[in-house]
């Protein structure tokens, strides 16, 4: 997969009508504490060596450890993705929209154990509409199943609800 010029890379972000918040925080703006770890940008290694998957051109918002978070234009729309640097043929699909996007980086949040109220700021400063039907919901799935494949499972249901709703 091509990855777009590390020069195009914000210009892109905006064509492809990513929140400004997100764009300032790829470009390595933090708006939050809670985003320093693991949502800022500006990525490493993917214009360092490192490969990307295969497919439609990335356009990569940050690194987090060995893994790189982006998102590509295909013919079904967008799709952010996750994909480690070690093996970028393993990418795993996100969302489809910046709302269900968040979705999954407001989940990897709730796991770094961060207040409720931490999450609501950080929420609020990105525009993050569904972070209560995420708590709410992931309050009742784990009341039902702990196992990690259960939980992906129950992440990628809501996140595809949250697009739905997203697009509406």
């Amino acid at each position: 997969m091509s990855v777009i010029g590390e020069h195009l890379r914000m210009s892109e972000l905006q064509r492809l009508g990513m929140s400004t918040p997100l764009m300032q925080l790829a470009a390595g703006q933090c708006l939050h504490e809670a985003f320093r770890g693991s949502c800022l940008g500006p990525p490493y290694y993917i214009y360092h060596g490192a490969r990307a998957p295969e497919g439609a051109t990335l356009v990569p918002l940050w690194d987090h450890g060995s893994s790189v978070c982006g998102l590509r234009e295909t013919e079904g729309g967008l799709e952010f993705i996750e994909f480690s640097i070690e093996d970028p043929s393993g990418f795993e699909r996100l969302a489809g929209t910046e709302q269900g996007f968040w979705a999954t980086r407001f989940d990897f949040l709730y796991e770094c154990d961060l207040a409720d109220e931490v999450l609501r700021e950080a929420a609020g400063l990105v525009g993050f509409r569904f972070l209560e039907r995420h708590l709410t919901a992931r309050e009742a799935a784990e009341e039902q199943s702990g196992s990690f494949g259960a939980h992906r499972a129950w992440l990628r249901e809501l996140v595809a609800g949250i697009d739905r709703d997203a697009a509406a």
